[in-house]
């Protein structure tokens, strides 16, 4: 199993690094979905807490989880780059990701924040 570096904190900044490392942790402890036919899986069993898109997310990505971004009861958060965010989890390129932990999901929205 290979695990990829976090960015550097001079391509990212420092809410962005936090926020990418939790992300990872998420992945390893099995509570992040990655791409959007398991993100839109995951909102159909009502497991998601947070949705992260990349802000590079091509529109043909976010209409195909357009019903899962429109739920209220999910908080969607828009960071860095699909290169970045898919470094993260330790992939090419993720466009969008769900965390289904209640707890990781505050910690990585309060990461965001700042």
């Amino acid at each position: 199993m290979s695990t990829m570096a976090p960015p550097s904190p001079g391509t990212e900044d420092r809410s962005d690094v936090k926020t990418l490392q939790l992300v990872g942790l998420a992945r390893r402890a099995g509570r992040a979905v990655a791409g959007t036919q398991a993100v839109r899986d995951a909102g159909r069993r009502g497991e998601l807490r947070l949705i992260l898109v990349a802000g590079d997310v091509t529109e043909n990505a976010r209409r195909r989880v357009s019903g899962v971004l429109a739920d209220p009861a999910v908080e969607v958060v828009e960071c860095a780059t699909r290169q970045t965010l898919g470094r993260a989890l330790g992939r090419q390129g993720v466009a969008v990701v769900g965390i289904t932990d209640t707890g990781l999901a505050s910690r990585i929205r309060a990461a965001h924040e700042g």
